[in-house]
């Protein structure tokens, strides 16, 4: 009877060992990661805006009772009561960081060299599976592909406006222009302000994001007579990380195309 029992607690204890992503961007990149060597669940559904989500009960009991959570920082609602955190926001170094924003996923240059090599460190000092080594080690290649073929197809001689500066990295990555409605965030700058400013410059193309208000952009885009089209930095239909990269580069490739 004693043996049964302690067979039952250890099966217990296994079925409870789980990991915590914050926000999908990183529940996609640690499922490829990990690769089934530990159950990942995700707190905030990518259609969730995280800049303004409070936690409920049952977060706060999952967030509890997982093995590790992974968390952006700067992002999403403060964690700091918990010790079973790690932020991808320690990985970045503060020379890199700009304007306090957190989007860091959106830089592949910031996951190549940084989030991919520190995050699988982490796991695989946890978990001992080479395996994730080696996926990290593929996840690296397939962004050095995705870089290849984006820097080959974004040529672009103008300025991006946007609602929210999630792609702020990203466009400056490759050489972009870009102007944002946010001055904080949900703290917007008038639609009169942002017009004026932007007078004389050759705007090329507006954008929203799935998990913003698009009221404000679709005044400046009526406005200005340049249709807007909506991104999605945090992937609601992506079922790797790099389609996050993918999906976004096929928006933006059809938005410039109404140049």
């Amino acid at each position: 009877m004693k043996k049964l029992i302690v067979f039952v607690l250890m099966i217990s204890t296994v079925m409870l060992s789980y990991v915590v992503v914050t926000i999908n961007p990183y529940y996609l990149l640690t499922k490829e990661i990990l690769d089934g060597v530990d159950e990942i669940k995700l707190l905030l559904p990518p259609n969730i805006n995280p800049h303004i989500y409070s936690l409920k009960v049952s977060d706060v009991k999952l967030i509890s009772n997982a093995k590790l959570v992974i968390a952006n920082g700067d992002l999403e609602p403060n964690l700091k009561k918990f010790d079973n955190v790690i932020y991808i926001r320690n990985f970045i170094p503060d020379i890199f960081v700009e304007f306090k924003n957190p989007h860091f996923w959106l830089e592949p240059y910031f996951v190549k060299f940084y989030i991919v090599p520190y995050l699988s460190e982490h796991l695989y000092n946890i978990y001992k599976e080479k395996k994730i080594i080696d996926n990290a080690k593929r996840l690296i290649k397939e962004i050095d592909e995705f870089l290849r073929h984006a820097n080959t197809t974004l040529k672009i001689n103008g300025t991006i406006l946007v609602h929210h500066p999630s792609f702020y990295y990203f466009f400056k990555e490759f050489g972009i222009k870009i102007k944002w409605l946010e001055e904080g965030h949900n703290v917007s700058t008038s639609v009169k302000k942002i017009i004026n400013t932007i007078k004389g410059e050759k705007l090329v193309a507006i954008f929203s994001e799935k998990q913003q208000s698009q009221s404000k952009i679709s005044i400046i885009s009526k406005e200005l007579k340049i249709p807007y089209f909506t991104l999605d930095p945090l992937g609601v239909n992506a079922k790797k990380f790099l389609d996050i990269y993918y999906n976004n580069l096929e928006v933006i490739k059809k938005a410039l195309s109404n140049e």
